[in-house]
Parts: structure tokens; sequence; C-alpha cells
């Protein structure tokens, strides 16, 4: 299979689309439910959506690494150095632009850090240990995360847990992403479940090159299956990454995969995906934008004062964020029309 899979870039898209609608309400304390993250424990669409680029990212890098033999290479050494850094010079911009810069209190791990950990990690892992073994490997790791859970009281929401006391010895309390109960969404503990998480994409990136849509399809209900049954003991919980919430994120990352591979490269069903494909083919373009328009919004007081214009309602703010969603895609569009992908 070496033709370019739309699929894997319109699901691609329809995450980014939705992690935009996501990070940029009109108000950040009228949202509707569905665009907000599960308190605790727990799950939304909102959830959904950055274990999802994990998952697309373990499904791309047998496609990528394919074409090496499965060999490391310097590519995956600056891929992983890129998205470290880059993941860091954003939170150092974050802090001049919000007026608090003390390098003191910055901010080490983020979201652009556990893609490259968990990139670099799963390449390591994926180039030299036989891929018939990975599987295995994937179940491994979430048995090891499950026992530091059950004995390291990880489902505490505070100091206490195991999650909290790791990142604070090694990372140091004030280098941690603060939101109220002392644990780092994007921390080092979490991250171990996280490189499962990509295993179990690239995984499937394998079923999908082979076509094998029976075996992806009973997987990804083995998957679901797993996930709820094993949430009576590990529930579901995006923010420390629960062996359970992987399970339930990679089934059904896995059958909206095969979905849409059947809908659009498949039967041709669904052909106008020129929307997301916008979103999908230059992901971290529009990643990086999100946070531009972020800060411009700030700066400017922009956001402010639209929303001064209009009643502050749930309606008002999904529509702020609609138009951010236009805005970006205004922008990425020229360079998808000329073929311009930005690719670390």
């Amino acid at each position: 299979m070496n033709k370019r899979i739309e699929a894997i870039d319109v699901l691609r898209g329809i995450t980014m689309a939705m992690m935009v609608l996501v990070n940029c309400p009109g108000s950040w304390s009228v949202r509707y439910p569905m665009l907000r993250h599960a308190a605790w424990n727990g799950f939304t669409p909102t959830d959904f959506v950055f274990p999802c680029f994990l998952f697309l990212m373990g499904v791309s890098m047998f496609f990528s690494l394919r074409k090496s033999n499965f060999t490391l290479s310097w590519k995956v050494g600056k891929r992983f150095l890129l998205l470290v850094g880059i993941g860091l010079l954003l939170n150092v911009i974050g802090m001049f632009v919000n007026g608090r810069w003390d390098p003191a209190n910055l901010r080490i791990m983020g979201v652009l850090q556990r893609f490259g950990l968990c990139f670099g990690i799963t390449a390591v892992l994926v180039c030299k240990v036989p891929h018939k073994w990975l599987g295995w490997v994937a179940a491994g790791i979430l048995a090891f995360y499950s026992a530091l859970l059950l004995l390291g009281n990880g489902y505490a929401e505070g100091p206490e847990s195991i999650l909290a006391r790791v990142d604070n010895a090694i990372l140091g309390e004030t280098h941690l992403y603060r939101w109220g109960n002392g644990i780092d969404p994007e921390g080092l503990l979490s991250t171990i479940p996280a490189v499962a998480h990509t295993l179990i994409g690239f995984l499937m990136g394998k079923l999908l090159a082979q076509k094998d849509f029976r075996k992806m399809d009973s997987v990804a209900t083995l998957l679901l299956v797993g996930g709820f049954l094993l949430m009576w003991l590990l529930p579901l919980n995006k923010k420390i990454w629960s062996p359970s919430f992987v399970l339930v994120v990679c089934g059904l990352g896995t059958l909206l995969l095969s979905l849409l591979y059947w809908l659009i490269d498949e039967t041709r069903l669904w052909k106008h995906t020129g929307f997301f494909k916008v979103f999908g083919t230059n992901a971290i373009y529009c990643y990086l934008m999100s946070d531009v328009m972020a800060w411009t919004w700030h700066l400017t007081g922009f956001q402010t004062w639209a929303m001064s214009q209009v009643p502050e309602t749930e309606f008002t703010s999904l529509l702020f964020a609609l138009f951010c969603v236009g805005l970006i895609y205004i922008t990425a569009l020229p360079l998808y029309k000329k073929k311009v992908f930005l690719k670390l």
C-alpha cells in the first residue's frame, strides 16, 4: 500500500478541528459539557482529541519507518528533539505573553513533549523488538502501570498520588502544570501508558497496510470490551492516562479509522473531504497557529471585546470557537492547495 491513505489525514483533520474548537472558546467559564474535559474520572468527546492524535502518530509511524525498513536514523532523533524543543519554546512564549516570565516556574512537560517522548521511545521499540512481540510489550507496559496506580494511590487527586510524587521529585513542583490538584496531565509516569497507546496505534497501522480490516475490527472490539471491563478496577481517566482509557480510546480510534477507510479510500462514498484534509495534512501548522491565535487574542483583547458585544452563553462561546476554526482553515488552505506540508 504505497498510495497515501486519505482516511488517516481525514481522521487527523477531524481531531485537529475539534482541538481548536475545544481550545478556543469565547469564554472558558461558559461552554457546552461535551466541549469540556471530564473533571477527573469519566470521559467526554473532548477527552478523545489529544489521545486520538497520539494513536494516529503510532499508525503513521508504521508507514514512515517502513520506508527505512524499520531502522533508526538521524531523522528519528531530529523529530524527537524538534517536538520536545518546540513544546518547551511554546511554554516559554506563553509565559512571556501572559506577563509572568520566570525560569523557576517554567513548565517542562506539555503536549508536544509527550508526542516527542512517545515517538522516540516507540521508534526504538519498533526498530529493535520483533513486531510479533510488540502487542505483548504494550500489554506489559499497561500491566506495570496498573500496578503503579493500584499500589501508589494513583487515583488520588493530590500530592499523595505516586504521579505527583515522582514528577515533584524529578521535575520539581514549580515546573509542573498547575491546574488545581498537583498532577501534571502530561507528567512523566503517565507517559508510560502513552507509549503503549502509541504502540497500539503502530500495530493498527500494520493491519491497515495489510488491509486486514476484519482483524482490525476484531481487535478494536476486544480493546473496547477490555477497557470497559477494566474500568471497574481502574476507571477511565485522561489526566492520569489510565490503562482503561488507553484501551477505550485505541478501540474507538481503530473503529473510526476502519470506517473512514471504507468510506473514503475503499468505496469513495465520502468524496468531499477537503475541509478536514486541510487540517489533517498540516496538523503541526494548525496546532502552532492555534497557540499564535490565542496569544494574539490575549495581547489585543479581541476575544474579550468580541464576547462583550453579545450575551455570554454556551452558544456564543461556541460561535467564537467556530470562528477560530474557520480562521485557521483560511490560513492553511493556500498551503494545502500548493501542497506545502509542514513536517518535523
